[in-house]
């Protein structure tokens, strides 16, 4: 268990980042984990969470989020909890699992050591600046956040510092410049930078330069201060006017025939890498018995060379018998790699062995190198290795000598060795290093930054290739080379400088691969989507097993393909972009050949998972279509096609250019699956291709069906013309076929889009129409439908009891068949009625037995249910649950773009605000749920929406602002024949109207309301017929 404050705030275990919830929920975990396993008030939580601005009842407000943090903790499995205390919380983990307190407990550490051991104090000082990931508690704002983030930086700028002058003692002064440079820029007015500079200048022989900064900090200071530089600086800048030798670079005595040191200069560009460093830097340490190797692989143009000469910089001080560097052309493509006899000749040569003394033999001149290394302490790098078979006999034989090898290649084969493999650069280093190399970027091209490192996918080298472009271009912007970089047919080669193009690092790790997995490489690169598994591989390459194994396992192992996850192979982007060429250049029919037998893959699996998915639904088989040889588990349906959506999309958006077959059937094996899931959006664009390709196949029946399809994702989607528009020329075309069961189904439809637009007239037709046909049909799961449906119009128009008769005949049907899906949602429906009634355990019984169905719901219905159960809890007391349950059907609906979902639920919040005094928060919820109501015509929603705001004006006294919404309320429920949304309107008008004074017309809408809840059989009735039973009655009730 980890939690990181350091950066955005978030919680991991087992190497897994869990989500830390909104924005509230991070500050919260902020508050409890800098003081862990110590109380917090809940007045200080409130305090620091929403200052001195906290919401109507922030106690509930912080247990709901104290909740959902406790919630996401017992689902990671650890031993972190949040304890309860005496009105205070308390985050129950140890102080060594936040990363804060890490920092610190490394920065306590390396200052204890600091005298007697300041090469350990400087590593545990990097590895505690390691864990920074930017800007501490990201995200966050406030008082409290702004104290906390000001007090962390200063820690860390204090380390830092700490950290500097320690390596000044090692006398590492030339390394130190460019770092001390950058940390005298940050804040030109700190002295302390500015000392360690002109100390560091100093020593390493630029004494001129260190006075100069002297003098242009002095004048900063006057300037700006009106005051002279403080005691310290004075006095080192009087030492390094009397020329003190204490401050000035001493010259090593060079050893007669001793060790070179050939290191290639330092890049100054070099740019991030905190973490790799931090982290090579600390395996490191000279181990007693053996000599210290680290490997460091990666793909072509990842920066392993850069690192790995960035750190042999850093470290050389503590190799004084010499800091060797040997090239040994793995991947040259001019020259052949090094053999290992030959490489041993040329590092004996560079430690002073002449060619006479040089055996001819690899086991004799392996043994010279280890004799003469025996009492030395050397720092070696071995650049570009092809494999571990080319290092084994490089290696130093006695302990203390550090040996850093860089290859494309994973060098598993290198026994002892600690191995890095490198990743791209993360975005924000990515930008900084382009900026090194074209210069200061004007704040309004720094997207375009962004877009740039990004197109280059953060790999150094195609950074560093795009970036020295860009400077020999004066005419050009960022915006200029962005848009060439966006083209994806062109943009390897518009990554280039001069003569250098980042094809060229790409070509030598492709030759170096056998026939077979050139072969697996260029027919991946015709795969359109993100990843790709073993069994979809197998299916492109027509092979199964094995063989197929061992050739992604080589393009593994020549970094050309990555395993983010288990199972799941990726290109870099790039390396598709690459793929993708070296694919062009084959055979047409090659490549229609792979791509076949993708589609073919994909459309096998994605037909056998929707047909596992609940409900259970007829569908005919699909035409013949090739059995995988290597299929993949479909244990869990939803889980296969959450993984595979993206390809399965990618693979639609490619086959609409001559596919036109594979891309209807996609499209209807995916709809389902699209529309439960709440991926409308996407739906949307695959099934407009499906149409297209049916009519271009000229099949009415497929064009029919994708119609359909869409108008159901337009009716989720709360786009009720479309969806009536698509089912309308479906229908006809199913009439014109004679095809009666899609007739039912689209009539079923068009019905669901006429009750979402408070059309329940013409939904029962639709239904009832429905209905008929499919029990002709003998069809008794539509049956079933048909009649779930009607019931919910029933209940719309205030008949209960035929509702509830429809839904148990429905109930019946699901369980005589086994549909615990649809079983799940009758139940709901059925606890619906339950909740008007004012049965509210009952109606809870309810929901737990949709609980105890045990099924995955789709995301939509489990937003229905959180809701529902929400009011249910709320009436019965529980309203810390039932506002988190709110909450988190309010977030689903959001997620998958359900409109009429989102105005129910915020309806339902609204209330609850209102009913707990906080009118505020009420007000805010039933605007917002108007807002997207009328945005899809949903007048039903929109009905209620009018009323909570009618609500809010009445308690707050403002009757006439009441009255006016409560009026356009009742005219939509009076419209769309809502008889219990009549009443309750009618039941406040009458309120509101008595309280301006006129009590006959008050009374009047109060006896219209009581009159409406008997009809109705309403537990509303009861109280408000108490109320009246003191005042006058009217005849008004008659004229209900």
């Amino acid at each position: 268990m980890e939690f990181r404050l350091l950066g955005p705030i978030e919680m991991w275990s087992d190497g897994q980042r869990h989500d830390a919830g909104w924005a509230k929920e991070r500050h919260v975990l902020a508050v409890l984990a800098l003081t862990p396993g110590q109380p917090v008030t809940v007045e200080s939580l409130v305090t620091r969470v929403w200052d001195d601005d906290p919401p109507d009842r922030a106690r509930d407000h912080l247990y709901s989020r104290i909740s959902r943090l406790r919630a996401t903790l017992n689902s990671m499995g650890e031993d972190a909890f949040i304890r309860n205390g005496r009105r205070a919380y308390v985050l129950e983990t140890d102080k060594k699992n936040v990363d804060v307190h890490q920092f610190r407990e490394l920065r306590s550490s390396a200052r204890a050591v600091a005298d007697s051991d300041p090469d350990h104090a400087v590593r545990m000082l990097r590895q505690a600046a390691a864990l920074w990931r930017g800007e501490p508690l990201a995200g966050l704002t406030g008082a409290w956040v702004l104290g906390v983030r000001q007090g962390l930086e200063s820690e860390l700028s204090d380390s830092v510092l700490e950290r500097c002058e320690l390596e000044l003692r090692l006398g590492r002064h030339a390394e130190l410049v460019p770092e001390l440079y950058e940390l005298s820029k940050r804040d030109p007015l700190l002295e302390k930078p500015v000392e360690l500079l002109m100390t560091a200048l100093a020593g390493s022989g630029r004494v001129t330069e260190a006075l100069s900064v002297y003098r242009l900090t002095r004048l900063r200071l006057r300037e700006e201060l009106g005051m002279d530089p403080g005691e310290a600086l004075r006095a080192l800048h009087q030492r390094l006017l009397r020329g003190d030798p204490s401050l000035l670079p001493t010259a090593r005595a060079a050893t007669p025939g001793g060790p070179a040191a050939n290191l290639p200069r330092d890049q100054s560009t070099f740019t991030g890498r905190e973490s790799e460093l931090a982290r090579l830097t600390e395996l490191a340490i000279p181990h007693p018995t053996a000599v210290t190797v680290l490997a460091v692989d990666g793909m072509p143009g990842i920066g392993k060379t850069a690192l790995v000469v960035h750190l042999a910089h850093l470290l050389a001080p503590h190799y004084p018998d010499g800091r060797l560097f040997l090239n040994l052309r793995g991947h040259s493509g001019e020259y052949d790699p090094l053999d290992p006899a030959e490489a041993l000749s040329r590092l004996l040569g560079m430690i002073g062995v002449s060619r006479t003394e040089i055996p001819a033999g690899l086991e004799d001149r392996a043994a010279l190198w280890r004799g003469r290394l025996a009492s030395r302490r050397i720092l070696l790098v071995l650049d570009d290795a092809r494999g571990h078979e080319q290092v084994g006999d490089l290696l130093p034989g006695a302990p203390g000598s550090l040996v850093l090898v860089t290859s494309r290649r994973r060098l598993a084969g290198l026994d002892d060795a600690h191995c890095l493999s490198l990743e791209p650069l993360p975005p924000d280093e990515a930008a900084r290093l382009f900026g090194r190399l074209i210069g200061p970027i004007r704040a309004e091209e720094r997207d375009q930054v962004a877009t740039v490192v990004g197109l280059c996918g953060h790999l150094p080298l195609a950074i560093q290739l795009a970036g020295n472009r860009l400077r020999h271009l004066p005419a050009w912007s960022v915006s200029d080379l962005a848009s060439r970089l966006a083209d994806d047919r062109r943009r390897l080669t518009e990554i280039r400088a001069d003569n250098r193009e980042i094809t060229a690092a790409f070509d030598l790790s492709f030759r170096e691969l056998g026939e077979a997995s050139r072969r697996a490489f260029w027919s991946l690169g015709l795969h359109p989507g993100p990843d790709i598994t073993l069994e979809a591989a197998s299916a492109a390459l027509d092979d199964e097993g094995l063989g197929v194994e061992r050739l992604l396992d080589e393009l593994y192992a020549h970094h050309l393909l990555a395993e983010p996850q288990r199972g799941r192979y990726r290109f870099h982007d790039l390396i598709r972009d690459y793929a993708r060429a070296w694919s062009e250049a084959q055979p047409e029919s090659e490549r229609r050949g792979v791509f076949s037998r993708l589609l073919d893959y994909y459309l096998f699996c994605a037909d056998q998972a929707d047909r596992m998915l609940p409900p259970s639904r007829p569908r005919p088989p699909l035409r013949a279509v090739p059995v995988p040889g290597l299929q993949p588990p479909l244990d869990d349906p939803r889980e296969w096609l959450d993984a595979e959506l993206d390809n399965l999309l990618a693979l639609m958006r490619q086959t609409s250019d001559g596919w036109p077959e594979h891309t209807g059937l996609l499209a209807r094996v995916l709809a389902h699956y699209l529309e439960t899931g709440g991926h409308w959006e996407q739906a949307v664009a695959v099934h407009e291709r499906a149409i297209v390709a049916w009519r271009a196949l000229r099949d009415d029946a497929g064009a029919a069906r994708a119609l359909t399809d869409l108008a159901k994702v337009r009716w989720r989607a709360g786009d009720h013309d479309d969806a009536l528009r698509r089912a309308g020329e479906a229908l006809a075309i199913q009439t014109r076929l004679g095809d009666f069961q899609g007739v039912g189904d689209l009539l079923d439809q068009i019905g669901l889009i006429h009750w979402h637009r408070s059309d329940f007239a013409a939904a029962r037709e639709h239904y009832e129409r429905a209905l008929d046909i499919r029990r002709t049909l003998g069809d008794r799961p539509a049956e079933a439908e048909s009649l779930g449906h009607l019931a919910i119009i029933a209940w719309h128009m205030s008949d209960y009891g035929t509702a509830a008769r429809q839904l148990r005949e429905a109930l019946a049907v699901y369980r005589e068949i086994g549909d615990d899906y649809h079983q799940a949602m009758t139940l709901n429906n059925l606890a619906e009625i339950e909740m008007r009634l004012g049965r509210h355990a009952a109606a809870l019984d309810y929901y737990e037995q949709v609980t105890a169905v045990g099924l995955t719901m789709g995301r939509q219905h489990q937003a229905i249910w959180l809701s529902n159960v929400a009011v249910a809890r709320q009436h019965l007391g529980r309203n810390p649950e039932a506002l988190d349950y709110f909450q988190q059907s309010w977030a689903i609906y959001r997620e998958i773009g359900d409109k009429r979902g989102e105005s129910d639920v915020l309806n339902n919040i609204g209330f609850f605000h209102g009913q707990q005094g906080n009118d505020g928060e009420a007000l805010v919820h039933h605007q917002r749920a108007l807002t997207v109501a009328r945005g899809i015509n949903e007048r039903y929603e929109e009905s209620i929406a009018l009323r909570g705001i009618g609500d809010v004006h009445q308690r707050a006294a403002r009757h006439g602002d009441a009255l006016e919404h409560y009026q356009v309320a009742l005219d939509l429920a009076k419209a769309i024949g809502d008889g219990y949304q009549k009443a309750l309107t009618l039941e406040r008008m009458g309120a509101s109207i008595k309280e301006t004074g006129d009590m006959s017309e008050g009374q009047d809408c109060l006896e219209q309301a009581l009159a409406l809840y008997e009809q109705l059989g309403v537990p509303e009735a009861e109280s408000l017929r108490t109320r009246l039973a003191a005042g006058p009655r009217s005849e008004a009730r008659r004229a209900v």
